[in-house]
C-alpha cells in the first residue's frame, strides 16, 4: 500500500481517538489570539472607546525600511512611511507619530482625523475608520469563537472513557 494512503486509514481508524484531543490546540488557539489582541489592541480599544476626536496635520513623514524576505538583503525590503502628526489638546501642541504606515511619501501638510485620550493627550493615533480595528480585534474574535469549542471538547474528554486503540494499521 502506498505512503499516502496507510496513513489516511489509520487515521479514519482512529478518528474518534483523535477528536478526543482535539480541544489542546482550540484552546491553545483560544488564549493565543486574544493574548495577541490585547497586547496589540488595548490602547486603541481605550481610544475608540473614551477618545476625543479632534483635527490634526501631518507634519513629517519618516522612512521605515521593512524587511520581506527571510535575510537583510536590501532587494528583500520595501519602505513605509510613518507619519508625524501634531494637533492641539487642552491648548497644548501634541505630536506622535503613528505606527500604521503608507507607501506613499505623500500627505505632508493634510489634515487628518485625530483619536487622543483626554486624560494623557501623548496617547493618540489617526482615526481611520474600521482600519483602527486590525490586526487585533479579528484575531480576539477567532479566539472568543474557539473558546466555547474547546471548552466543550475539555469537559467531554474528563466526562467520557478513552476510546480503543485501532491497530489494523500503523504509522
Amino acid at each position: 500500500m502506498p505512503f499516502p494512503e496507510s496513513q489516511i486509514d489509520w487515521l479514519i481508524a482512529n478518528r474518534e481517538r483523535l477528536f478526543r484531543w482535539m480541544f489542546i490546540p482550540q484552546l491553545l488557539v483560544a488564549l493565543v489570539f486574544p493574548g495577541f489582541s490585547y497586547r496589540t489592541g488595548r490602547t486603541h480599544v481605550r481610544l475608540l472607546l473614551r477618545g476625543a476626536q479632534v483635527q490634526g496635520r501631518i507634519v513629517s513623514l519618516r522612512p521605515v525600511r521593512i524587511f520581506t524576505g527571510s535575510s537583510s538583503r536590501l532587494s528583500d525590503s520595501s519602505v513605509v512611511y510613518l507619519p508625524l502628526v501634531e494637533f492641539t489638546a487642552n491648548g497644548r501642541l501634541v505630536h506622535f507619530e503613528e505606527w500604521k504606515g503608507a507607501r506613499s511619501d505623500s500627505g505632508v501638510g493634510a489634515f487628518v482625523p485625530v483619536l487622543y485620550d483626554p486624560t494623557d493627550v501623548s496617547t493618540a493615533m489617526l482615526d481611520r475608520g474600521t482600519q483602527n480595528w486590525l490586526p487585533w480585534a479579528p484575531c480576539f474574535a477567532i479566539g472568543l469563537l474557539l473558546l466555547p469549542a474547546s471548552l466543550k471538547g475539555f469537559f467531554a474528554f474528563l466526562g467520557s472513557p478513552q476510546p480503543a486503540v485501532h491497530s489494523s494499521s500503523t504509522l
